[in-house]
């Protein structure tokens, strides 16, 4: 599918991304080795989908548990699918392993767009790997006539060492810069100010959308506004959005998933609206 298919009719990007598997599993205290435990997961995944597919442009959902949940998802919502195996855990400098038995014409049967998480550094030893992946599976997505999203999350060589803002800033406008030619669209952390977000609306040939990384919903809606204020299309907004539904426990200390149902029907709608209206105002 093309990426009018994840559009809002004003050409902004609104999606909701619920592909987390196994980070999402360990915050939730799900153990995915457990029949009842995958079955959970992918309740979920059902309530992520009918919470949010009636209000954003598109889904990015995993085939390996959030595949159940695609009849859920509401008429006119946009699909992306993900290419990589569960990839918050692996260490970061590991080339992305795609999920077995499954990739772009799989995604092209599901009339989805194709999207990849890769963890990047331009001067890491393996950067040229993970560009030539990227480059192959553009390719790929090209020939089937799909679109291809790619998500490139900068990480500092040094683990113990946080990149500086301006060495973040650097790493990820190359980052962008060797990536552009190879997809449609880019889902990228916050750049971090006004300038660096204008900087690389200035230098991209295509479109870039912020996504949350986790941060909470205030700070996410802030560095929303200054990003589309500067040159973004929209967001992917998953953990800012219902990072909290980890409080939602029962008596036994056990996710309780009717708690969790009305967080994401009152709470966790009332944000995404809100993400949207800014988004709209700014297209």
């Amino acid at each position: 599918m093309t990426l009018s298919s994840i559009q809002t009719p004003s050409g902004m990007y609104t999606i909701a991304p619920f592909d987390h598997r196994g980070s999402l599993a360990t915050a939730l205290g799900l153990d995915l080795t457990t029949a009842v435990g995958k079955k959970t997961l992918t309740q979920l995944k059902i309530m992520f989908m009918q919470a949010f597919s009636p209000l954003c442009s598109g889904v990015l959902v995993d085939p390996e548990y959030g595949f159940p949940a695609i009849e859920y998802k509401a008429e006119g919502c946009g699909l992306i699918l993900t290419l990589e195996s569960s990839g918050y855990n692996d260490e970061k400098t590991d080339v992305p392993v795609l999920m077995q038995n499954w990739g772009v014409e799989g995604i092209k049967n599901n009339y989805g767009v194709a999207k990849l998480l890769v963890y990047y550094n331009p001067q890491e030893p393996n950067a040229q790997q993970k560009r030539k992946l990227v480059m192959e599976l553009g390719e790929s997505c090209r020939k089937e006539g799909v679109a291809f999203l790619v998500e490139p999350v900068i990480f500092s060589l040094n683990s113990k060492v946080e990149l500086t803002a301006v060495e973040f800033q650097e790493a990820q406008l190359q980052t962008c810069q060797e990536f552009q030619a190879h997809c449609d669209i880019l889902k990228i952390q916050y750049p971090g100010d006004a300038l660096a977000c204008a900087t690389l609306t200035a230098e991209l040939d295509v479109p870039w959308i912020l996504l949350s990384r986790g941060m909470s919903y205030d700070q996410f809606k802030e560095a929303l506004n200054v990003s589309l204020e500067n040159g973004a299309k929209g967001f992917a907004a998953g953990r800012s959005v219902w990072q909290e539904i980890g409080e939602k426990k029962d008596a036994e200390g056990k996710l309780d998933l009717e708690q969790v149902q009305q967080f994401l029907q009152t709470t966790a709608i009332e944000r995404v609206k809100e993400l949207i209206a800014l988004t709209e105002a700014a297209a």
